[in-house]
């Protein structure tokens, strides 16, 4: 506990700020933008500094005795590999800070200053002492190579400063600019611990990189979010305009008009009817071009019968249709149930041998879905060809995204040749997509 206090009495602005990065860490832990694993080891290596550091300051204020001899104690093993420790971790933590700023793709052969540092530093530690060493009482005294951390350290920072030129240069300013301040801030620094002007100063500095930096990842995370939340909203967009486009094609359109005109001089009141449900079909294949949202399964419903009465029209007593609706009060994407129907009619029924058959369509409440399946007993495929059909076989890889983008969605198939196809859709309820009922 007496460490505990001192540590927050004495270090109170490094615990504070290395406390308030792990809160944003895990804050921003679903986003996770680029970056944040180096600023987490930095975090790491901050806080073995921070009680490093801490541990002397313990040591001196509570058990050392400046008269005693301690050339055979405990006490000077202790001292010098903390030492070590300290001068170690920070040409690391520059180390690191490069990696997670700069493009570098030799990351083993950068880290090779960092290497002698520390074959050096054990070097100091079990053998001659190279870069420091400890009086009898303690006192600390550079070595020849004392100025080799330093060294290390701020050529880890010139490497940085050589980025941040190149960011400017690719015009990446505000990346460049915020490099260049990290850079000038830990310089400046290690002059005023150089000078004794300050002492100790250092974790909250890297501390402070760390966080400058670390808002500027998430700025950039945010704005690339954005832009990639646009460009998926453009290419939903485009799925739809496709979709509605595909839907309205020449051969369908020829044979119910060819339907309607044959009906002309037979039927009077089915022709009306007939034209009425082609009007309605193009109205609704239109308007989902401009169509925000999702529609109801009645709605669904509505445009799939209009869809299958002019199919009627062209193949009578051969189209069997068949409908089991348990469930009507959900919300789906617009043209999600007819282009799965048209399918069924199209390349089940119409391309089986006998080229008639049953296209059933059932909704039902299973809990936690919605679902809707479309049955054929027409010609039916082999499913591993699914991802090569081609754009006649209407809107599955459409349907398929649009369900997953806009609720969560999926579409299954099942499929045996010469026996007919199992469509499934289904609409998770935790999606809040339940229709009232209007």
């Amino acid at each position: 506990m007496e460490i505990i206090s001192h540590l927050i009495s004495y270090n109170f602005i490094s615990t504070a700020m290395i406390i308030g990065i792990i809160i944003m860490l895990i804050e921003n832990r679903k986003e996770s933008p680029r970056g944040s694993e180096h600023i987490a080891v930095t975090v790491v290596l901050l806080s073995i500094i921070v009680v490093n550091t801490e541990l002397k300051e313990w040591f001196f204020a509570t058990a050392y005795d400046s008269t005693f001899d301690y050339r055979d104690d405990a006490a000077i093993w202790f001292m010098y590999i903390r030492s070590a420790v300290e001068h170690i971790l920070f040409p690391v933590i520059a180390y690191v800070l490069l990696m997670m700023i700069a493009p570098i793709k030799a990351r083993y052969l950068s880290f090779l200053p960092a290497t002698v540092l520390i074959i050096a530093e054990i070097v100091n530690l079990l053998g001659p002492k190279i870069i420091f060493r400890y009086d009898r009482h303690l006192g600390f005294h550079d070595e020849l190579l004392f100025l080799l951390p330093y060294f290390v350290g701020m050529l880890y920072l010139l490497l940085l400063l050589r980025y941040s030129i190149m960011f400017l240069k690719e015009k990446k300013l505000s990346k460049g600019i915020a490099v260049i301040f990290i850079v000038f801030l830990t310089i400046f620094e290690c002059y005023l611990e150089a000078a004794y002007i300050v002492v100790d100063l250092m974790d909250e500095i890297v501390a402070l990189d760390v966080i400058i930096y670390y808002f500027y990842l998430v700025a950039i995370y945010q704005t690339d979010t954005k832009v990639k939340l646009r460009t998926s909203e453009l290419e939903l967009e485009r799925s739809r305009r496709l979709l509605t486009l595909s839907q309205i094609q020449p051969h369908f359109m020829y044979n119910s008009l060819t339907s309607i005109i044959y009906l002309c001089d037979k039927d009077t009141e089915k022709t009306k009817s007939a034209l009425i449900d082609f009007s309605k079909y193009l109205r609704k294949n239109v308007d989902a071009l401009s169509r925000q949202g999702l529609v109801s399964i009645k709605e669904e419903l509505e445009h799939t019968r209009v869809y299958l009465s002019l199919e009627k029209l062209r193949f009578d007593e051969d189209l069997n249709v068949e409908f089991d609706i348990r469930d009507d009060m959900f919300m789906l994407p617009v043209l999600t149930l007819q282009p799965m129907v048209e399918n069924a009619v199209k390349h089940g029924i119409n391309s089986s041998e006998s080229g008639c058959g049953t296209v059933k369509v059932m909704t039902m409440d299973t809990g936690n879905y919605h679902r809707i399946t479309i049955t054929d007993n027409g010609a039916g495929f082999d499913p591993a060809t699914l991802e090569q059909l081609d754009e006649s076989h209407v809107g599955i890889a459409n349907v398929r995204k649009r369900l997953s983008d806009e609720c969560g969605g999926e579409l299954i198939i099942h499929s045996v040749p010469d026996i007919g196809t199992e469509c499934t859709i289904l609409i998770p309820k935790e999606n809040g997509n339940e229709n009232t009922g209007n």
